[in-house]
Parts: structure tokens; C-alpha cells; sequence
């Protein structure tokens, strides 16, 4: 029992310790970029925190052209931002292509804060906090050793003196004295003074050489030249020795023995695991040692609790990978100290350590195409802050020969015969990512099926069929596929308009697309526009002027093979007038009407009426379609209907409609001259009389396909003569009256 209870709460610990880290390493790939043979770079949406974008950059030092080095100011004692330093240090076999900003600083004077050396040199003394409330209260690094591995660990920087046959610890280089210190000061301090205040014992030594850098191992012996208690005066570091500023009862009481002349040895050393170092930089707290959680300070302090941004270098267990990685907090959002260090522990890191965060908080990045650094987060200000030290990532392999051709097209799908487009090449790299310089006069085109002709980067398409474009560049190529066709599959017009006064305007845009409905690529001049009827005339731009009297056509566009058209009707702006006491002005028929009555083709009855509703009569059909298509009534063949006599008033028109097969008889060999003429007799009588074809989609809900004059409805409806009715329907067996039949005609004859 006991044995199960403790099961249950391990594994109670073991999800406690798990969700929130599988939180934080929730997150989506938004940028995921090789920067060089040996350095990645990964910017993520972070899920499970409140963080605007987390970027990161993995460093191979297995690598053979891959190395970390610091970046500083062009001025030590200025600060300047991560991706100018980092720009400026870029050079021939030295590409940096990644950067952070790393060391702690001082926000007035802008010197690092804490120890920074580079073989061996030691650039910045540092302080040490005592204080776990404080980033910095051990002495952790992060460096590249002698061995070129990475490493972040403890180190001891030890700094004696030696008078009189003993052996004191000096507490620092190159800083301001605290109470109960000794600080040594030498030419490489960021002022020429020491600065110290009052409180305390200076003493000046002067040397035999000039001192032009401090580094490890070193060890300098002066003779005193000069000593100053409790002065306010300023005392000045000389080029040739140094000063030793002690505080507190101890150095007073050392200070008292010292005599003018007398001779003093400083040495600077550091312990073996950093001697020799490559270089190594000083910052706190460590976040992750041996793959767990460890952070080096008081997670409940002000400085740990804060949710803000956060910078942080990190290495792998063999020492080999080295991780840069920021946490942009922009507006109320980041990590605090305790949840970055998991974050980082979800990442798999064996050791990691915290670097300057907050407004400092900076990656940049070298892009494809260029050597500059540029900005890859989002500062938490905006912009970012001047600094005084980075970490970069560099790539030392030489610029060789051209690799891989990124380009893009100016318009990418399907092109029509005849029509130009054009690719740019946005760079080209070598094998190393290095950009290579790019000379137009080295690039070379092709096409496998030489369906396309070229002009610089501009490609015109000659052929149907497809193809493929090769771009050559010494070493690097690139293709793109290509299809050609001779015409949109689908071609359609979209009017401002489908009707216009006289004299006004309309405009008018095509649509082309391919088989897979996207747009296909053409040059506008391959559309041509024409007017069908005189209505007007349109431009090459689609813009239609009506003509100063009133009609209807069609406006046409064509592209390759493939034409559309849309009908448009042109109206006369001057008011319509009306012979027919039952026809008002406002009636949406009177131009049809007005325009038969005018020809004669249609008449109204001798009360001044038109009567639009009344049905028309077969007879009274065959003479409207006799006079309007003109017919000779004189020579003529008896059709021998039972019920038409030569007597009948319509006679010779109905005679001469049926000899032209336009119209036919009855059962029993009658012609049924009163019945009423139906619509769907209508289709077939004007079919035949004006030979109209064509099938069209639309179907109508009361006329299914068995129907005798389905066909002869289907050519009407694809010639545009009729549209049927709102509901859907055509009404086949319905009478057709004055009013409707005289549309059909008025529509058919223009």
C-alpha cells in the first residue's frame, strides 16, 4: 500500500513539474531560416505564455566555419546598437549572421558592468553584487574556451598585490571604489582619472613601459611616484604605471607603510578552465545547469518577478551547440525569471545563463541577399537600445561559387499566346549562404520546349503547350513551369451598365481565367474590344460613348481565341410620345412598340387603341412575320388549307409563310387561321422564320424535355429574345398577346 501511495505521488510531482514546461514549448513556427552552414534560426509564437514572439539562433561549433565571438562599440567607452556593431564587424570570412545584445551596463557612462576579456585580454574588470536580489551575485560566464568548446560557468578572477614581501587580494580592475575595497586602475580605464572619492588613500605608481592592456598572466611592478589622502582632487592614471585606490582600516593601515619609490607588483590571473579562453563575458543569474532549473538568485525579488523581455545564452551538453534566445515583452507581455529558465529547460539546454534583458532585449539577423544585420525582434520600446557588448555568431567560410537562385515573377499562372511577363532575382547564394553580387550579363535563359522567347528577364509566350524556364548562373540554377494556351477557358464581361442614354459613357472589364478558374496572364493590348450594332463606339480600354440615337447591340471582347459578349441597349433622353390611347408614355415596352408602328409592321385599331393584351390569332401572326421579313405575296402557292380561302383576308400571307415552311397546318389539312397562337407556337413560327439555333442552360420549370417545342424554346431563350417569366416559367401553352409578341419582334429584328 504504502509502495503504491508513494507511486502515485511521483507521479502527481511528475505531472506538477511537466504541464507547465509542455505550456511554454507549446508554440508555432512562424520563421525557420538556415543563416550559414553551421547557425539556424527559429522565431516562434509562444502559446503558453504571455510573449509577443520568442527568436532563436542555434550555433553548431562543430561546424568548421561556425564561431561565437563577442561584439563591442567602435568606442569602448560609447554604446552603439547590436546590429550596427554587429554590421560593422561583418566582413569577408568573418560573416556575422546572427547577434544579441549580452553584457549588463552602465545606463550613464555605458561600460559593461561586469568582467568581459577576449584571449586573455581583459577588456572590462566588472563588479561583483552581493546581494541574491541582484542579477549578478556569482561569478558565472559564458565563453568559448582554449579547446573552442562552449562553456557557462563559475570562474574565480583573482587579482594580487605584492609589497613587502606579502600578498594582498585586490577586489577589482577598472571600477569605481566601494567601502572596504582596494581597486587597481590602469591606462585602460574608461576615464583618465580614477574619480574615487575622498574617503579614502590613492596611490600612484609609475612603470618602466607603458601599460597598453591588462590581461591574464600578466604582472606589472611600478615605483611609487606619488600619494594622495583624502583628496578631492582628481587623480590621473599615467600612461606608464598605475594607481592602487584603497578603503577601510586594512588598506589605510597598508597605505601608512607606503613610502615614495618604494616598489609594488600587481598580477592578474584567472583560473585554468578560462585561461587562454577565446574570449568570456560575465552576467548572472544562471538560469540552467545540467539540463534542471538553477537560477543564481531570489526568485521573489522585483528583478525576478518581473514580466518583461528577456535575453539568454545557452549551451548543450557536449559543449558544441550554443543557443541565443529572446523574449520579446512588448506591451505588458514576457516572462518572468522563473518561467524563462523553463522555457529554456523545455528546449533542452544543459546550461544557460541570463543576459541583459528588458529594453536592451535585441536579436538581428543576417537575411538571404545581404551581409547587414538587421533587427529580427520586436524591442520592447520600439527600437532598439545602444548597448556595449554583444554576442555574435559568425560564419567564416570564404564567398564561393553561386548555389541556389531565389527569384520571383512579376505574374505567375497560365499565359497566353503572345503575352509578356518578367522574374527578379532577389539573390543568389553561395553554398554558405553568402550572398553572391549579381551581373545581369551572366545570367542565362532557356526553355526546354522553346515556346517562349526572352529579352533580359522578360519572357514572351510563342507557342501553345507547355514548358519549362531555366535561369542559369554559373553554378546556380533555377526553373519555373510554364502552361500556354491560345484562349481563356472562361472569358466573362463585367459592365457599369447594361444600358445608356445617348452620348454617355459605360465601362466595361473582362475576366480571364484558366481551367483551374485563376486568373490567366495576358498583356493588356490582346484584348480587343468591338460594338456590334450601331449604337456607339468603345475604346481599347473597355470604355463604351453610345451614339446620339437610340438601339440596342452587343459589346464584345475577345482574347485569343475565346470571345464574350453582353447586350446593351442605348436610350434616347428625349421623352417617348405615344399614337395609342392605351399606351401610356411610362409603358417599359413603348420603344418596341413605337418602333413597329412606325415601320408599318404592326398597326393599332381604328378607336386610337393598341389593345396590348389582346391575344393574337394565327392569322394575324403570319401577316406581322409576311411584312416584316418582306415577303412576296404575288407569287405564291395555294397551301390548300380547308379553311383558308382565297377569299380570306389573309390569304396570300398566310400562302406565303407556309410555302417557306415557317409556319405549318393542322390536323385534317385546316390552318385553324382564328385559333390563338400560343408561346411555344410562337418559338417554332419565329425559329423557323429567322433560322435562330443555339442551346442554352436555363430551363424552365414548365417545360420539361419531352415537350414537342422544348428545342425551339431553348434557340429563342440563347438568342436573348425571351427570358421567360420571374416564377421560372415559360407558359408554353398560353396565348401570346399584342403586347408581348411585339417585344419578341422588336428583339429579333435588332
Amino acid at each position: 500500500m504504502k509502495s503504491k501511495v508513494l507511486k502515485i505521488i511521483f507521479m502527481l510531482l511528475v505531472i506538477m513539474i511537466m504541464v507547465p514546461l509542455q505550456g511554454l514549448a507549446a508554440q508555432t513556427i512562424n520563421k525557420d531560416m538556415k543563416l550559414s552552414t553551421g547557425v539556424q534560426y527559429k522565431q516562434y509564437t509562444n502559446t503558453g505564455a504571455k510573449v509577443n514572439s520568442i527568436n532563436h539562433l542555434a550555433i553548431n561549433l562543430n561546424d568548421a566555419y561556425t564561431k561565437v565571438s563577442i561584439g563591442l562599440p567602435k568606442d569602448f567607452k560609447s554604446k552603439e546598437t547590436t546590429t550596427s556593431i554587429a554590421t560593422r564587424d561583418s566582413s569577408e570570412g568573418n560573416r556575422v549572421v546572427g547577434a544579441v545584445n549580452a553584457a549588463f551596463f552602465d545606463m550613464s557612462e555605458g561600460y559593461p558592468l561586469f568582467l568581459l576579456s577576449q584571449q586573455n585580454e581583459i577588456l572590462n574588470g566588472g563588479v561583483l553584487l552581493d546581494s541574491t536580489t541582484e542579477y549578478f551575485n556569482q561569478p558565472i560566464a559564458f565563453g568559448v574556451t582554449a579547446n573552442g568548446n562552449a562553456e557557462i560557468d563559475l570562474y574565480d578572477f583573482d587579482i594580487k598585490m605584492n609589497y613587502d614581501n606579502l600578498s594582498y587580494d585586490i577586489s577589482g580592475l577598472n571600477r569605481e571604489r566601494r567601502a572596504d575595497e582596494a581597486i587597481i586602475f590602469t591606462p585602460q580605464n574608461i576615464n583618465t582619472a580614477t574619480n574615487s572619492n575622498q574617503y579614502g588613500t590613492e596611490v600612484v605608481f609609475e612603470t618602466d613601459t607603458p601599460i597598453n592592456s591588462t590581461y591574464y598572466g600578466q604582472k606589472i611592478t611600478g615605483k611609487i611616484k606619488s600619494i594622495h589622502m583624502g583628496s578631492t582632487a582628481k587623480v590621473t592614471i599615467p600612461q606608464n604605471g598605475f594607481v592602487l585606490s584603497f578603503h577601510g582600516p586594512k588598506w589605510r593601515a597598508i597605505g601608512d607603510k607606503m613610502k615614495i619609490g618604494e616598489e609594488v607588483s600587481v598580477s592578474f590571473d584567472i583560473d585554468s578552465k578560462w585561461k587562454d579562453s577565446q574570449f568570456m563575458l560575465a552576467s548572472g543569474p544562471m538560469l540552467v545547469k545540467d539540463g534542471k532549473k538553477h537560477v543564481t538568485m531570489n526568485l521573489s525579488s522585483s528583478r525576478a518577478t518581473e514580466v518583461t523581455s528577456r535575453s539568454a545564452i545557452a549551451i548543450s551538453q557536449d559543449k558544441k551547440t550554443v543557443h541565443l534566445v529572446t523574449v520579446d515583452g512588448a506591451n505588458k507581455k514576457g516572462m518572468n525569471m522563473s518561467q524563462f529558465a523553463d522555457y529554456l529547460v523545455s528546449l533542452g539546454v544543459d546550461r544557460a545563463l541570463n543576459l541583459d534583458g528588458g529594453g536592451s532585449t535585441t536579436m538581428g539577423i543576417r537575411n538571404y541577399g545581404s551581409n547587414a544585420v538587421v533587427l529580427a525582434n520586436t524591442p520592447s520600446a520600439g527600437s532598439q537600445r545602444r548597448v556595449s557588448a554583444i554576442l555574435e555568431a559568425i560564419s567564416t567560410a570564404p564567398t564561393s561559387n553561386p548555389n541556389s537562385i531565389n527569384l520571383s515573377r512579376n505574374t505567375v499562372g497560365t499565359m497566353l499566346v503572345g503575352a509578356t511577363s518578367s522574374y527578379k532575382i532577389n539573390y543568389i547564394l553561395d553554398e554558405f549562404y553568402n550572398p553572391i553580387t549579381v551581373s545581369t550579363s551572366k545570367i542565362v535563359n532557356k526553355s526546354d520546349n522553346n515556346l517562349v522567347s526572352f529579352n533580359g528577364t522578360s519572357f514572351t509566350a510563342l507557342k501553345e503547350g507547355s514548358d519549362r524556364v531555366r535561369i542559369n548562373y554559373d553554378t546556380a540554377t533555377q526553373s519555373f513551369p510554364l502552361t500556354i494556351v491560345s484562349g481563356p477557358t472562361n472569358l466573362t464581361i463585367k459592365a457599369s451598365g447594361t444600358s445608356a442614354n445617348v452620348n454617355s459613357k459605360l465601362t466595361f472589364t473582362a475576366t480571364a481565367t484558366d481551367v483551374d478558374k485563376k486568373a490567366l496572364i495576358y498583356s493588356p493590348e490582346q484584348l480587343k474590344w468591338t460594338v456590334e450594332g450601331d449604337i456607339g463606339t468603345v475604346s481599347s480600354a473597355g470604355v463604351f460613348t453610345a451614339g446620339n440615337k437610340a438601339g440596342t447591340g452587343k459589346i464584345i471582347a475577345q482574347l485569343g481565341t475565346k470571345k464574350a459578349s453582353v447586350g446593351i441597349e442605348v436610350k434616347s433622353t428625349t421623352k417617348p410620345t405615344t399614337k395609342f390611347s392605351d399606351i401610356l408614355t411610362t409603358n417599359p415596352y413603348i420603344t418596341e412598340i413605337n418602333y413597329l408602328t412606325s415601320k408599318g409592321f404592326i398597326n393599332g385599331y381604328e378607336d386610337g387603341t393598341f389593345r396590348p393584351n389582346n391575344d393574337i390569332t394565327r392569322a394575324h401572326a403570319a401577316l406581322l412575320i409576311s411584312r416584316i421579313k418582306g415577303l412576296n405575296l404575288e407569287s405564291i402557292t395555294d397551301p390548300n388549307f380547308q379553311d383558308v380561302p382565297k377569299t380570306h383576308p389573309y390569304y396570300k400571307e398566310i400562302a406565303a409563310i407556309a410555302n417557306l415552311n415557317i409556319v405549318s397546318g393542322k390536323q385534317n389539312g385546316k390552318f385553324d387561321p382564328n385559333g390563338k397562337l400560343t408561346r411555344a407556337q410562337m418559338a417554332k413560327i419565329l425559329v423557323n422564320a429567322y433560322n435562330l439555333s443555339g442551346t442554352t442552360n436555363k430551363k424552365f420549370t414548365d417545360v420539361s424535355s419531352q415537350h414537342w417545342a422544348v428545342n425551339e424554346i431553348s434557340a429563342l431563350t440563347a438568342s436573348g429574345v425571351t427570358t421567360g417569366f420571374q416564377d421560372g416559367t415559360y407558359k408554353p401553352e398560353s396565348p401570346i398577346n399584342r403586347l408581348h409578341f411585339s417585344v419578341f419582334l422588336y428583339r429579333i429584328t435588332q
